[in-house]
This record gives structure tokens, sequence and C-alpha cells, in this order.
């Protein structure tokens, strides 16, 4: 929020964009001076001449997120959990277990609260470590990758290394970090 003014708005409308069509801005749509005050903070990151904005990405993750009859991918599990917030919009989530590839979904209200889908057959871990991927230090590239969902019998096994929430604990992680964006689009929900 102490974003110049202009770089503000530009992510609002990069926000906005992402909500409104399930797709990324091209890298050059928002002003050199703004794209340049939002990379530094990692607000959004260049994927491929294509604007992600956490919790989008322009890039395939492994973590679908139905909208209506759009998808879009996030960034990582809980930035999933965070899309019905951010876009006021029911969602279905689609995943692979991290570590045995079980099929996984769920359902999230608009308000970013669960639907009872699969709620307890499926968590989230997020690993101990960082993954160094690419050339950047953005999140995206380096701690985005090590939180995944995970089903219910890999978190039973023990065999996980890192921390595990339930859903519903990292729902509201999603939702705390990710309701700024919320705000941002004047989507005040409880």
């Amino acid at each position: 929020m102490a974003l110049p003014s202009d770089a503000l708005a530009a992510y609002r409308r990069l926000i906005n964009h992402w909500c409104d069509t399930a797709g990324p801005l091209a890298t050059d749509a928002l002003g050199s001076e703004n794209l340049h005050a939002l990379l530094a903070i990692d607000a959004v990151v260049d994927q491929s001449g294509q604007l992600g904005c956490y919790p989008f990405s322009a890039l395939p993750t492994g973590i679908q997120v139905q909208l209506g009859n759009r998808s879009v991918h996030a960034m990582c599990a809980i930035d999933a959990l965070a899309v019905s917030r951010v876009s006021g919009q029911a969602s279905q989530i689609a995943a692979s277990c991290a570590l045995c590839g079980t099929q996984l979904a769920l359902g999230m209200q608009a308000n970013g609260g669960l639907r009872e889908t699969m709620v307890y057959e499926t968590a989230v871990i997020w690993a101990d470590e960082t993954q160094a991927c690419c050339s950047t230090n953005a999140c995206c590239d380096t701690l985005c990758p090590s939180i995944r969902f995970i089903c219910r019998s890999c978190t039973e096994s023990g065999s996980r290394g890192g921390e595990v929430y339930t859903v519903a604990q990292a729902a509201v992680i999603a939702n705390a970090f990710f309701g700024f964006q919320a705000r941002l689009r004047n989507l005040e929900m409880g």
C-alpha cells in the first residue's frame, strides 16, 4: 500500500484483469516505471513475457483453479486457496498429491471459505527447503514450489518432510495473507 499511486493503480488493474479474464497481461502492459516498482517488491513476476500476480501464475504449476468456465494456475497450494477470496468467485481446485500423485479436488466459496468436498482428504505441505529453479529471488521461484497439496494417506504415512497444515488451517493463512488484494478490489469479506 506504500507504492506510488500510479504503481498501486497498475497493480489493482492487473489483479482485476486476472479476476475478470483468468489470464495475464503482457509484461509491458503496466508501463516501465510501474513494472519495476512492482517487480522490486515481488508483487508481480515476469513469466515468459506475461505477468504473474500472486496468487495467479501465467505458467502451469500443476495446481488449477476453476472460476466458472475459466481456469487459472495458482502459484502454490496456499495461493490456490486464496483465489476465491481475491476474485470474489466460488472456485474448484484440482491438483495432484505432491508425494503420490493422487488426484485431489477442493471446493471454495466466494468469500474464501471451504466447501465440504474432500476437505478431510487433503492437506497442505510446506517443505523445509526452498527451491531455486531460476535466476530470480521471486517467491514463485523459491518458496512456492515447496508449498503443495498432499492426500490424507501421505499425511498419515509420516513419509513427508516439512510442515503439514490441514486445508482449513491453510485456508486461514491464505485468506489472511491475500486479504489485502480483496480489499484493494473493494471486496470486503469476513
